[in-house]
């Protein structure tokens, strides 16, 4: 095992330099401890790992500020880079050093490793704002009684274990408190599973905590929490002085070893702001509201750019607000009806009593789009809220309800390629278009009749931003492939990457569009054909030199509207699972940018040729693929087409053997093919992992997310085009015995030259074509084709009868599939 020292080349990613071979596609299985501490130099360990470190990058926190009491930003760098690795390949694991910053922001920080093949799935780290310390300080299931509780200090992170038992474990840990004082209590262990394979995981994550007084008695509990989700949160005003005891426990007992980080501490714990959100770069007064000890007032300066943004208190979990570019409107608790200005606006309130309705008098105007999208479940709030739309008549009256909303799909919340628990979803989300000039009526309800001081809500109304969102490749319920969520690209070679495009709910994008990309590796360029219309699905090719050196970078994919069109806003997402329980994603990490790396050469490149003429509609065509091989690669390759114009079939995978170097792609447009240019390209992809061994530990470990050596062909344009003529006919019929012409109309749709061999598909048995192969030209109107009709020919009617008809354009073949036609065999005439 060796040591390697970091030169550090951002404050977002250093790199290590190495040596050794790499062993399989990187692909994190593991990462413990799964939360390190501020200030200080950690050691992470991943396992199951084959492969030297050359890098190590670091997303931005998904809950980003690093100042007490601030409100933060996720562009903001990570305050955590990694300082030096140690790859064990007998071990198979990588050890780590992570150097973070004394005012690195608390949560969780995802990252990649960048090795010599590429760069790896995405792995996480939490990072906490307290003291660390280890349960097995106290000797091994020594804390498991309120008798034998571990003595913590206030305001410090434990780290333990329930283990893996066949009686459940309970931890224990006592903290000495005063009557008046407050004690919060917040667990991470959801947020640390680290099941990241793909199989069923089985339960016990879930937890409960429980703080016990000097007495005994238990005076506070929680398991879930709308603010933590499936982690359990509390905070809690002591009643006397003396020892009190926090509890954890499983929720369910499940046999299994889950790791865990409990928080246990003085700090402010507050449950919800109010206020949760005002106008972009303002500053806010809010009112933090559910600590024990009561609300508290403070002024918060929002983030000039509009969006959901985290507050950076005394504790753990931060609360989220809202920033946007328009003006609040809070509710006013001892009227029936909030009246409201103007649009666009933000309504606040709280629905602080059991079956309570908030309403608002808005004015609109009709037939002007408005997006209405609440904010309750989606920032942490209890609230499961319902909206509906009166409009009011010219007494004053609302009447029958116009619109209603409840819960929301992911595409109306902004949530692409992605699967599993979103509280957004619990949120309405809608496009409304008011029906008549005048005041509305908006009513905001819990269809479950609950309320409570903390049930706080956000209704922002206003026209809808253009919104492009951009994602990559995406398979449900499938473990990450990191080959497809992230983006190595050999050096010397070509990559080509299937880009998912989504306008946001109210968003009207045309095209053309130009796709750029920002942050990329030195070394590397982007190229795409220009969008002529938006398509939900577009390639994107980089391209790496060949003395690039290998590096990594996070990315920013953007687009814009060619030749002046409307703007619109360009957003990158990838949603990656966690924690999968029977199928079912329960976390995902959400990030909004993407990796790409130079790795080492693939030994091998693609070529396809252009086609020199269209692909018409209902024809077929053939195009040669050659495979370039470096000297020493000799290597099996599977080739498929990856994209394709719609309505255009290919040719299924095809392996080229090794020492070989050519295939063909063949091409099938169908009738109602979409006209046009559209990109096409083909992969190129080994048929077992790079560097593969002999014990089988690697080849072909799909659960470990053992990849192939992948490269594409350059994106080359295909024309679909009308046919040169379209063929018709009216049903005919032959005798048994007897000879006829059956006759095609002939269309002509675009000129051709020369002439076209005409052969009849779909002949029934004991029917066949006899006398020469009849031919058109670009002035036929009419063939006919003779057909003979044995004894054996079965009586009756066969329909789907076509033609094939065969162009020569440029010393090329193009075979065209036309008509429909029917045919009645009739029995022999007797004499």
């Amino acid at each position: 095992m060796r040591t390697f020292i970091a030169a550090f080349l951002s404050p977002a990613f250093l790199v290590v330099l190495s040596s050794g071979l790499a062993l399989a596609d990187p692909w994190i299985a593991g990462v413990t401890p799964r939360l390190v501490g501020r200030g200080v130099t950690s050691e992470i360990t991943i396992s199951s790992w084959r492969h030297e470190a050359l890098e190590v990058l670091f997303y931005p926190p998904g809950i980003a500020g690093p100042n007490t009491g601030s409100i933060s930003d996720t562009s903001m760098q990570p305050g955590i880079r990694c300082v030096g690795t140690q790859f064990d390949a007998d071990k198979e694991r990588l050890v780590c050093q992570l150097e973070v910053a004394e005012d690195c922001q608390p949560g969780e920080y995802p990252f990649r490793v960048l090795t010599a093949v590429g760069l790896s799935s995405m792995g996480t780290i939490h990072v906490s704002p307290f003291p660390l310390i280890e349960e097995g300080e106290a000797n091994a299931n020594s804390n498991d009684t309120v008798e034998t509780a571990l003595r913590v200090e206030p305001n410090v992170t434990v780290l333990g274990t329930l283990s893996r038992s066949a009686a459940d474990d309970i931890d224990c840990f006592r903290v000495a408190g005063k009557a008046g004082d407050r004690l919060s209590v917040e667990v991470d262990m959801v947020k640390m599973g680290n099941d990241l394979r793909w199989n069923p995981v089985p339960d016990g994550y879930d937890s409960v905590v429980a703080v016990l007084a000097p007495s005994g008695k238990r005076i506070a509990m929680n398991d879930d929490s709308s603010l933590n989700r499936q982690d359990p949160l509390l905070s809690v005003k002591l009643p006397v002085d003396g020892d009190y005891t926090v509890v954890l426990r499983r929720s369910m007992f499940i046999p299994e070893e889950r790791a865990y980080a409990i928080h246990i501490g003085r700090f402010f714990r507050p449950l919800a702001a109010f206020p949760p959100g005002g106008p972009a770069g303002m500053p806010l007064d809010v009112q933090f509201l559910g600590d024990p000890l009561g609300p508290v007032s403070h002024t918060v300066t929002l983030p000039q750019s509009a969006g959901t943004f985290s507050y950076i208190g005394e504790a753990p979990l931060p609360l989220s607000f809202r920033s946007s570019p328009f003006p609040n409107v809070l509710e006013t608790p001892d009227q029936p009806e909030t009246r409201v200005p103007a649009t666009p606006v933000a309504v606040n309130g709280i629905l602080a009593e059991p079956d309570e309705t908030d309403r608002y008098r808005i004015t609109v105007k009709k037939g002007v789009p408005l997006q209405v999208r609440v904010w309750a479940s989606a920032i942490g709030s209890p609230v499961d809220p319902s909206i509906k739309l009166r409009p009011v008549d010219e007494s004053g009256v609302a009447g029958a309800v116009e619109l209603a909303a409840d819960d929301a799909s992911r595409p109306d919340r902004d949530i692409y390629g992605g699967q599993g628990d979103f509280p957004e979803t619990f949120d309405p989300s809608v496009m409304w278009t008011p029906k008549q000039d005048g005041d509305y009526v908006l009513e905001i309800a819990d269809p479950r009749g609950v309320g409570g001081p903390t049930h706080v809500y956000r209704v922002e109304i206003a026209p809808p931003v253009n919104t492009l969102h951009v994602g990559l490749s995406f398979e449900g319920y499938k473990p990450e492939r990191p080959r497809k969520t992230s983006l190595s690209v050999p050096r010397g070679g070509t990559w080509t990457v299937r880009l998912s495009l989504y306008p946001g709910q109210g968003s009207n994008i045309k095209g053309p569009i130009d796709l750029g990309i920002e942050g990329l590796p030195p070394g590397i360029k982007m190229l795409s054909p220009q969008l002529p219309s938006l398509e939900s699905v577009w390639p994107m090719t980089l391209v790496a030199d060949a003395d690039a050196s290998l590096d990594a970078s996070l990315i920013h994919i953007t687009a814009q509207p060619a030749d002046g069109g409307e703007p619109f806003v360009t957003v990158n997402q990838q949603n990656l699972q966690r924690v999968s329980y029977s199928h079912y994603p329960w976390r995902n990490i959400r990030v909004d940018r993407f990796a790409a790396a130079v790795s080492e050469p693939a030994g091998f490149a693609l070529e396809l040729k252009a086609p020199k003429q269209p692909l018409m509609r209902g024809s077929e065509m053939t195009i040669p693929i050659r495979v370039l091989r470096e000297p020493g690669f000799d290597e099996a390759i599977e080739i498929q087409c990856e994209f394709a114009p719609p309505g255009v079939g290919t040719s299924p995978a095809e392996i080229i053997p090794a020492g070989e170097s050519t295939a063909n792609l063949t091409l099938s447009a169908a009738a109602n093919a979409k006209l046009g240019n559209s990109p096409l390209y083909v992969m190129a992809t080994t048929t077992q992992a790079r560097g593969g061994r002999a014990d089988s530990k690697v080849r072909g470990d799909t659960d470990l997310g053992s990849e192939r050596v992948r490269v594409s062909s350059d994106i080359v344009t295909i024309q679909v085009a009308e046919p040169f003529v379209s063929l018709s006919s009216e049903p005919q019929s032959v005798r048994r015995g007897e000879k006829i012409e059956y006759r095609w109309a002939v269309k002509q749709k675009r000129p051709f030259e020369g002439r076209a061999s005409v052969n009849m598909l779909g002949l029934p048995v004991g029917v066949t074509r006899v006398g020469p192969e009849p031919t058109i030209d670009k002035d036929s109107t009419e063939v006919a084709v003779q057909l003979a009709a044995s004894d054996e020919a079965l009586l009756g009617m066969v329909g789907e009868l076509q033609c094939d008809v065969r162009f020569s354009v440029g010393n090329e073949e193009i075979q065209l599939r036309t008509g429909s036609g029917k045919l009645r065999i009739d029995p022999r005439l007797e004499k």
